[in-house]
């Protein structure tokens, strides 16, 4: 009982000790100390003389590049790199710093920044209802604030937005639309074959551009030793910038700079790693995987599974040349092109599978015999029956006919569970599974 007391009494003085401190851990209240950060970051963005560079990482991969200028009344003016008209024409939209659960950046009109983040797929090639998984209102953390760089996180998706304070030359360069003439690069998507190369200086790349993802895969020979090198990659006023550098031997490429498109010969010209360059088709890739056609083909046999492509054959840059996605099985609907190995004992199965509203089913296809696969990496595909009734002309045959092309497929792998089959007569055509 005396224990009990005593232990009240040790309470009851540290609260009335605790209550008549006069010693206060902040000079100012919390709302004083929020809105003078709020007016800092603001004075820190309008008082940049000649705007910020800026590159965007969003949730959903890849980067894109920027352009901002912001002003005293809540303005901001902004280039973007993700087209060739927010590049070279600014556009002008708001902005405010918000007090939420931490100092907010928020761009608040439809702008180019909104771009990334559209839900609609059709704006920007990305997921329907997520867009690119990018974001236009961002948190701003004191420990990311520097004199010449922020970095902002998105409050949705996480997204990065890094902002460095652009120079004089930088400003004037994307006024004069510099960035709009790096987008040039673009071009490259218009040769026919699949596979490109540039050499700069003594250094051999084959150079695969992926438009919708934002990256880039450089492979080169090491002696008679393959070597890659993949990274995204955004635009600027002096060119296409490697969010990582290359490094090889002595050779460092950050980007490729003094981008040219000749459309006459259908070429794109470049600098890179100090040396210039022009990009030239090939046939064949710089060094084939002469395992890969067998393990493509393995793969579903092992996991049960089958390939899928949704558009059909790529040919001589036609997207869906046969325009299989318009098949049609009486009321259904084209659904995606199969191929299943090892659909029977005897044969595989390359064929359309259509949708009715609930369920996906054959209708008819072909049947290629377990495919002959080469010494130099090809698989060779030949015609061993078919399924159902075949249409006597149109996609489905059409896409036969090329299936079963004499000279055969390279199967490249782009991810552990995606091929592309580009034609080894020519490289003119292709198509992805996964």
């Amino acid at each position: 009982m005396k224990r009990s007391f005593l232990y009240l009494l040790f309470l009851t003085t540290v609260f009335f000790s605790c209550e008549n401190s006069d010693d206060k851990v902040f000079e100012e209240s919390a709302d004083v100390r929020l809105n003078a950060a709020l007016a800092s970051y603001e004075k820190q963005l309008v008082e940049a003389p000649y705007g910020w560079n800026a590159v965007v990482y969003p949730g959903g991969g890849g980067s894109y590049g920027f352009y901002f200028k912001f002003d005293d009344k809540n303005r901001v003016t902004m280039l973007s790199d993700f087209s060739d008209a927010a590049a070279a024409k600014s556009k002008e939209s708001s902005y405010r710093l918000s007090a939420l659960q931490t100092p907010v950046l928020v761009f608040d009109t439809y702008s180019y920044l909104h771009v990334l983040a559209d839900p609609d797929e059709d704006v920007n090639n990305g997921v329907r209802g997520e867009g690119l998984k990018s974001d236009f209102e961002f948190s701003i953390f004191p420990d990311s604030v520097k004199t010449d760089v922020i970095t902002l996180v998105g409050r949705k998706n996480q997204s990065r937005l890094v902002l460095t304070k652009a120079t004089q030359a930088q400003a004037t360069a994307y006024a004069n639309g510099d960035m709009a003439k790096g987008l040039a690069f673009n071009n490259i998507a218009k040769y026919q074959p699949y596979f490109k190369r540039v050499t700069l200086g003594a250094n051999t790349y084959e150079i695969t551009v992926n438009q919708t993802t934002r990256s880039i895969k450089l492979t080169w020979l090491n002696g008679s030793t393959p070597k890659t090198f993949t990274t995204s990659y955004y635009f600027t006023p002096a060119g296409l910038a490697f969010v990582s550098p290359l490094v090889n031997g002595s050779q460092t490429i950050t980007g490729f700079s003094n981008i040219t498109w000749n459309a006459t010969t259908t070429q794109v010209g470049l600098s890179g790693g100090g040396a210039n360059g022009t990009i030239v088709s090939a046939i064949k890739p710089i060094s084939v995987d002469l395992a890969a056609a067998r393990r493509w083909w393995q793969s579903p046999i092992e996991s049960g599974g089958d390939w899928r492509s949704a558009t059909g054959f790529h040919v001589n840059g036609v997207d869906d040349a046969f325009k299989v996605a318009d098949l049609k099985s009486g009321e259904s609907i084209f659904a995606f092109y199969i191929y299943q190995p090892g659909a029977s004992s005897r044969n595989d199965l390359f064929a359309p599978i259509f949708y009715d509203g609930k369920n996906i089913f054959l209708d008819y296809g072909h049947a290629p015999a377990t495919p002959t696969f080469t010494a130099d990496g090809r698989a060779i595909f030949t015609d061993a029956g078919r399924y159902g009734t075949l249409p006597t002309s149109g996609p489905a045959i059409e896409s036969a006919k090329l299936l079963y092309d004499a000279s055969g497929f390279y199967l490249i792998q782009t991810s552990d569970e995606t091929y592309d089959m580009v034609s080894a007569k020519d490289a003119k055509s292709w198509i992805t599974w996964q």
